[in-house]
């Protein structure tokens, strides 16, 4: 018959049977989570390649349509570049000119500052 150690070793047994399946459960779970996202990702891929094929189909189109608005564009451009060429010229000249004033106005700011030290010497000069 069953001794007293017989009975508590079976009980450790089953206790640590218990656990391993517990274990067990768990990794169970875990790998049915990891099912569950596997699947979720490969519908997200899915998806995912089907907007692919959409926007490449969609990016033919607009290659189409840029390449016309490019010829635009050149055109627009050659136009730009000819007024710009214009503006460049125009803004030499005015940079000459404000060259110019900006000279004369040093002259009247050096005149100025020699009128007002004079007026300043002459007013300390008189008794």
């Amino acid at each position: 018959m069953g001794t007293e150690s017989d009975k508590s070793q079976s009980t450790s047994e089953l206790l640590a049977g218990w656990r391993a399946a517990e274990r067990d459960t768990l990794g169970a779970k875990a790998a049915v989570r990891v099912a569950e996202l596997a699947l979720t990702a490969a519908t997200a891929a899915v998806e995912a390649a089907n907007e692919v094929d959409g926007a490449a189909k969609a990016s033919l189109e607009a290659l189409d349509r840029a390449r016309a608005a490019a010829l635009k564009a050149q055109a627009a451009a050659a136009r730009a570049a000819e007024a710009a060429q214009l503006a460049f010229v125009t803004a030499e000249g005015d940079q000459a000119r404000a060259y110019q004033v900006r000279d004369t106005a040093e002259q009247a700011e050096g005149i100025a500052r020699d009128l007002f030290h004079a007026a300043e010497k002459e007013a300390r000069d008189k008794p």
